[in-house]
This record gives structure tokens, C-alpha cells and sequence, in this order.
């Protein structure tokens, strides 16, 4: 679930957390020790700084580490550094934050330990091909991957999604080894907010039920199992008898309230999971029953009649004799019968219209 704008905003962190670490660098008395801006002073507790034997305190690999710690520090992006070995070296709060740990005790791990599957299995492989491109060129080989989505095993047992753009930052080598840059965002958020969109795009206000571009979508996919595995398909066009006496006696209101009840029973008769009912236009609704025989949707279908002939419209205030019917047509595909899904939906819709003409409140059955 990427935009242009974020892989825009991912790319720009990179690029201004590498620009800023070969800036500082090149100053280093704007540079604070490490260990006062991170630790209290106490420069070993939390700061993951290589030992050196540079007798003025902070060699120039050291200033580097230090600044680039001092950077990450101060984004406001989840953060963490990695060696060549994938062992975490630094990490921000926010970063800390996603994998669900204080910082002090997630350095010194593999970042993949903390990756569910098949995440760590790939980017294990990923590091291993990388460590071995480097090794035969024997010089830092530019490395980028991501953005990407994944899934992270924190250390307090939940699971949490994220997208994650993984650079090298060979400016930053220390001795002969580059380091990582991962950068992440929470993901959970935006997911809720994907999902809750989705359903919204592919549902019905009014019933409830699938709308017209969710039917599209099932039905396609539908036909394309039928064709590849000839396995039958049925489909049930359903129509309200009357429904336009209905709504100028009651009130529109009131014909509201029918559709909903009418999309009630759809959904109490459907056989299993993988059949669908939707709103296929007005007072029309339709039914797809995967791998469904014509003695089962004729089944369906009666069922679909009883039930609706036995709504009643008290609970809204209408009178007691106030009933409702709906007509039927059933088509089926079944070892290349019809050429098309919508070929299927014509035949379904001639068969109702067959329902419609002999009496209303039928079942007509396309041959």
C-alpha cells in the first residue's frame, strides 16, 4: 500500500540522513560526545560505539558513528542501523518503539530474529547474497531494498505491520564494513484505515450485501476457477415483484426497509463461504453459488422464496397483510455451456424474465 508521495518521503529520509552524517563530519566542533546527548555521560552504557586505540578519544570512524547516532536520534522516523551481519548496532526510540523493546536491550541482536516468516527467510537470503557480492568484488557494493511490507514478531509477543527501506551507507564504513540503515513506518493504522475503505468501496449502503463491483470482480474470479478446474458455476437473478406499487403505497422509507429485509434472507440461505450475494441494481439482487449443481441452486432458491413470502413489515408499521414475493432465474455453467460470465448473467436474466411473465413469485430454470 504505497503512494508516490510515500516512497517520495522514504527516499528523502535516506538521502538527508547520509547528507547530514557526511556534513557533521566534515565539523566536528558542532559534535557533542556521544555519550553526554544519549547516555547521561555514561558513554558505555548505551552507546554502541567500536573500540578504538586512538589516543585522543574519538577517531574519525568514531566522530562518524557518534554523528550518525546523534542524527538517527533526533528524526522523527522509526530507526535502526545493522552491520553486515545483520546485528542491530543503533537504534532511535520510535524504532525501539516497533520492535516492541527498550533499545539497550534490542543492540547486539539480529534484527532478522525479530521478522516473521517467509520476511526472515528472505532477508537473510538477501544479506547472505549481498555479503557475497562484496566479498568477490572486494570493495562496498551499493545495496538498496524497499520499500516493503512486512510483518514484525515484537518482543512482546504481537504481531505488527510495517513497511521497512533497508540502504547502505557506504560513507559510513568503519575498518572494511558498511553499514545498514533500515527505516520503517507503523503500518497498522493505515491498514485499518485500507480495509475499512475497501469494504466500504465494495459494499452496498443501503443492504449491506456485495455491490455491483464487488459481483463484477467475484464473478470473474468465479468463472475463471469454473473454466480452469471445470467445476460448475450457478447464478441466481433475483427480483422484488411489484416493488414500485410497494414504494408509492408504503413510502420509500419503507421500501428501504424491504430491500433490507430481502438482503437479510439472501444472507441467511447462502450455502457456504465462498457464495456471494449482492445488489445487482434497484430492486434486483443476485446470488453466486461456486461449484453449485442446478438441484442445489434450485434449492437455494426456494428457500430464498419461502423466506421472503414469509416476511412480514409489522416491526416498521405497515399492516399485517402487507406480503412481498420476489421472482427467480437461474442459469449454470457447466463444461463450457456458456462462453462468457456474461453470457451467464444473460441467460440467469432471460430465465427471470421467463418467472416474471408466467405469474411472478417463480423459479424459471435456463435450459
Amino acid at each position: 500500500m504505497f503512494t508516490n508521495d510515500k516512497l517520495t518521503e522514504l527516499n528523502d529520509t535516506i538521502s538527508r540522513v547520509t547528507k547530514l552524517t557526511d556534513s557533521f563530519a566534515q565539523f566536528p566542533g558542532v559534535i557533542k560526545q556521544t555519550a553526554s546527548t544519549t547516555s547521561g555521560g555514561n558513554a558505555q552504557s548505551n552507546t554502541p560505539l567500536r573500540a578504538t586505540e586512538n589516543s585522543q578519544g574519538i577517531t574519525a570512524a568514531n566522530l562518524q558513528i557518534s554523528t550518525l547516532l546523534n542524527v538517527i536520534t533526533a528524526i522523527s522516523e522509526a530507526i535502526f542501523v545493522i552491520n553486515s551481519a545483520g546485528v542491530i548496532e543503533m537504534i532511535n526510540p520510535l524504532g525501539a518503539k516497533l520492535f516492541g523493546a527498550p533499545a539497550e536491550m534490542l543492540i547486539g541482536q539480529t534484527w532478522t530474529d525479530y521478522l516473521q516468516s517467509p520476511f526472515k527467510d528472505e532477508y537473510q537470503s538477501l544479506f547472505t547474497l549481498w555479503n557475497s557480492a562484496s566479498n568477490e568484488a572486494n570493495k562496498v557494493t551499493q545495496f538498496n531494498h524497499g520499500p516493503k511490507e512486512i510483518v514484525i514478531n515484537r518482543a512482546d509477543s504481537t504481531l505488527l505491520e510495517a513497511d521497512l527501506s533497508l540502504s547502505c551507507l557506504p560513507s559510513m564504513q568503519i575498518g572494511s564494513e558498511p553499514l545498514f540503515i533500515g527505516i520503517m513506518h507503523n503500518l497498522t493504522t493505515h491498514k485499518a484505515e485500507y480495509n475499512k475503505l475497501r469494504h466500504l468501496a465494495h459494499t452496498d449502503k443501503l443492504t449491506g450485501l456485495a455491490n455491483r463491483h464487488a459481483f463484477d470482480d467475484a464473478l470473474q474470479t468465479n468463472w475463471n476457477d469454473s473454466i480452469n478446474h471445470d467445476q460448475p458455476l450457478c447464478l441466481i437473478i433475483i427480483d422484488v415483484d411489484f416493488f414500485k406499487m410497494f414504494n408509492d403505497q408504503y413510502g420509500h422509507v419503507n421500501g428501504d426497509k424491504c430491500l433490507q429485509k430481502i438482503a437479510q434472507v439472501l444472507t441467511e440461505v447462502l450455502p457456504s463461504n465462498n457464495a456471494m450475494a449482492a445488489r445487482f441494481g434497484g430492486e434486483e439482487f443476485v446470488v453466486i453459488l461456486p461449484n453449485s449443481n442446478p438441484l442445489i441452486a434450485e434449492y437455494i432458491a426456494r428457500q430464498i422464496q419461502q423466506r421472503v413470502n414469509q416476511l412480514t413489515f409489522t416491526d416498521i408499521g405497515l399492516p399485517a397483510q402487507t406480503k412481498i414475493s420476489v421472482s427467480q432465474g437461474i442459469a449454470c455453467e457447466r463444461s463450457g455451456q456458456y462462453r462468457t460470465p456474461t453470457a451467464l448473467i444473460c441467460a440467469a436474466d432471460t430465465a427471470l424474465y421467463r418467472a416474471k411473465s408466467s405469474g411472478r413469485n417463480r423459479i424459471n430454470m435456463s435450459s
